[in-house]
């Protein structure tokens, strides 16, 4: 009667390289998320592998059940403690690491080995939760190559050198990197993510607000992470151009200013306005932000297939943005505008609160000049206002503080001061938001914004101009918009102040040493190949899968066409994969895949050569174990030596070897 039985493998204990191979595969993939895990989780799992180690070395003993028990319920407090949720990203993987090294201090038998090396490739595998770069691949891919060595020693049932085990990996991950790149061409593409991200996984990206009040901006000012990348179709244009707008902010309550709610056009989906001059064509990288709001060089003329367009020259994307992607654009450094509308004039002109006597002298004087705006400007450039990026805090009236007490603000401060006072002036305003310059990576040949490049300027409507830029921040700071941000931080970090050093002062002063400039260099390349990364691999979505599909025949390819395509591919490179495996296998030394024949039979009746055992050794075991095989082994021991050892050759002798191992037979064959 047919039997179903589960296959069990015989449990030994695995030699103590192999043993400490999986604590070193558990300290390397824990090391892909030690930026992110707290201090206390980190030690409490390197202090959990260190426990096993002296398991493992120096006979210490295994820790009770009821121990176990408590650490595991120490752990789920702490962690729910920390993030006040056991779901969600954060929580998740620190759970998970904390479960890999309790795992770790229980293991008792190979099939607990087995289990901890599986536990490691998924908390490998979360780190793509929080980045899909091309160091974190690499980093991974290490990961892996470590934990994979670790799984070929564990399954071996005899000790295997290091070096040996290191090949025999490399040859497995080399062997199935074809069937890695099907899987990825081919594998049916769909919109988005293949599973939703956890609520959590966009919280930590850091942005644009829709709202600015003194200080909100300068939160950016620190963050080195990336906002966009630009390619330009043609010469990228001078930085006094390069303005990035995002937001308009029409409302304030003297304090914050936000989106206007009132619907001040007709057809939001038409901007009204004509181009004047050469018009300028760019690709933009976006990264994620969670947010819905795109950027585009002022002002734009087009608009994305994912995205819409909104009063103020403002692009908003059609779904918040949770992966990176391309939008091609064109815009109009300069433009004419159609005629402001009187609910737009009086949403624009709208002021919270009346001015300040010092303020009312001010602005009155300023009536008088025949150009209110340039007035305004040259007040800011002549008197002792600075940049800094660090201002005070400003309480009450903070227009009238502002201007006459502290002189100290960063470039929202000066935006929504000017904003204001345009008001006072009789000039519609309204406050925009974006990003301004951008650091030019020559290695890639494009153009990097930050979100330390966050900036607030100024539109005033001025009359047969329509909406025209006025930046503020260029009075006092001029190096803000000439030189980029990054430049202007390494000019305060120095102790320069802005608009106090001659050209060729900021540029010494920029170069730096030989070392940081070469350092500089060296983070442009890097980030050309982060680039290319992301271009090439990550952005590899259901759009280019089709023109893929296209290029193989497929007009118009199904899911079914496309799964079918997916398993000819795999299952040709599998029997490609087996071909060459027997071509090699039948290409071996006669001699040794005769031996290696007759090794086998024995090793079916029970009796396996150890790998570092030498032909004689095994004969000796055969004898001592197996006397009734011994008679028919020894001629073919004894070929094999002659062969090998004895530098003789000959067809005739290798015949007689093959001939003996095709007759052998061991008991139960």
């Amino acid at each position: 009667m047919f039997e179903w039985r589960t296959y069990r493998p015989p449990d030994r204990a695995p030699d103590r390289h192999a043993a400490n191979g999986l604590l070193l595969s558990a300290l390397a993939a824990l090391a892909l998320h030690i930026q992110r895990l707290p201090l206390w989780l980190s030690l409490g799992v390197c202090g959990l592998v260190a426990s096993r180690y002296l398991v493992e070395n120096y006979g210490w003993r295994h820790p009770p059940r009821l121990i176990r028990w408590c650490l595991l319920l120490a752990a789920v407090i702490a962690v729910f403690n920390t993030y006040g949720t056991l779901l969600g990203r954060e929580a998740g993987i620190s759970l998970l690491a904390l479960l890999v090294g309790l795992k770790i201090l229980e293991i008792r038998s190979l099939r607990d080995y087995f289990v901890s090396v599986f536990l490691l490739y998924f908390l490998a595998l979360g780190a793509f939760l929080f980045s899909q770069s091309l160091l974190t691949a690499g980093l991974a891919m290490a990961v892996a190559v470590v934990t994979t060595a670790t799984l070929v020693r564990l399954s071996l049932p005899n000790a295997l050198p290091a070096s040996e085990g290191l090949r025999l990996t490399v040859a497995i991950l080399w062997r199935a990197v074809p069937i890695m790149l099907v899987m990825y061409l081919l594998f049916p593409r769909i919109q988005g993510s293949l599973w939703g991200l956890p609520a959590d996984a966009f919280d930590a990206r850091t942005g644009l607000s829709d709202t600015v009040t003194p200080g909100s901006i300068n939160e950016l000012s620190s963050s080195g992470e990336v906002a966009f990348r630009v390619d330009f179709t043609g010469p990228a244009p001078h930085p006094r151009q390069r303005y990035w707008r995002s937001l308009v902010l029409s409302h304030t309550d003297g304090t914050t200013w936000s989106r206007a709610r009132e619907a001040v056009t007709v057809n939001a989906d038409i901007w009204p306005y004509r181009g004047v001059g050469e018009p300028i064509d760019y690709t933009i990288d976006y990264e994620a932000t969670g947010r819905r709001w795109l950027v585009a060089m002022d002002v734009p003329a087009t608009v994305p297939a994912e995205a819409t367009a909104r009063p103020g020259f403002i692009l908003v994307a059609k779904r918040p943005v949770q992966k990176r992607f391309q939008y091609a654009m064109r815009s109009y450094p300069a433009h004419s505008a159609a005629p402001l509308a009187p609910a737009a004039r009086a949403l624009h002109l709208r002021t919270p609160r009346p001015m300040s006597r010092r303020v009312r002298a001010l602005v009155d004087a300023w009536q008088r000049e025949p150009d209110p705006v340039r007035a305004v400007l040259r007040y800011f450039h002549e008197q002792d206002f600075v940049y800094t990026l660090t201002p005070p805090l400003l309480r009450g009236d903070l227009l009238d503080e502002f201007l006459f007490e502290s002189r100290r603000g960063y470039c929202e401060h000066y935006a929504a001061t000017f904003a204001m006072l345009m008001r006072h002036l009789g000039f519609p305003s309204r406050l925009v938001v974006g990003y301004q310059g951008g650091e030019w990576n020559n290695a890639g040949g494009y153009l990097v914004v930050r979100q330390a490049d966050a900036h607030a300027w100024v539109e005033v409507w001025r009359k047969h101009r329509g909406w025209t830029r006025v930046d503020p921040t260029a009075a006092v700071a001029p190096e803000r918009i000439e030189l980029g941000m990054t430049a202007l931080q390494a000019l305060l970090a120095r102790g320069a102040l802005p608009g106090e050093l001659e050209p060729a002062a900021i540029r010494a002063l920029l170069e730096g040493r030989w070392l940081a400039r070469q350092w500089r260099r060296l983070g442009m390349y890097w980030d050309a190949v982060n680039t290319a990364w992301n271009r090439w691999v990550m952005a590899y979505g259901p759009e280019r899968q089709q023109r893929l599909l296209n290029s193989l025949g497929f007009d118009t390819p199904s899911w079914a066409q496309v799964v079918v395509t997916l398993v000819i591919g795999v299952a040709s490179l599998l029997l490609v994969l087996a071909a060459t495996l027997l071509w090699t296998r039948n290409r071996m030394d006669p001699v040794a895949a005769s031996y290696r024949r007759f090794c086998a039979k024995l090793g079916k009746s029970g009796l396996s050569r150890h790998a570092h055992e030498g032909p004689l050794d095994f004969y000796h075991r055969i004898l001592a174990a197996r006397p009734d095989l011994a008679a028919d082994s020894k001629p073919i021991i004894a070929l094999y030596v002659t062969l090998r050892y004895g530098n003789v050759a000959g067809e005739e002798l290798v015949d007689q070897l093959r001939g003996r191992v095709r007759r052998f037979k061991a008991a139960g064959q």
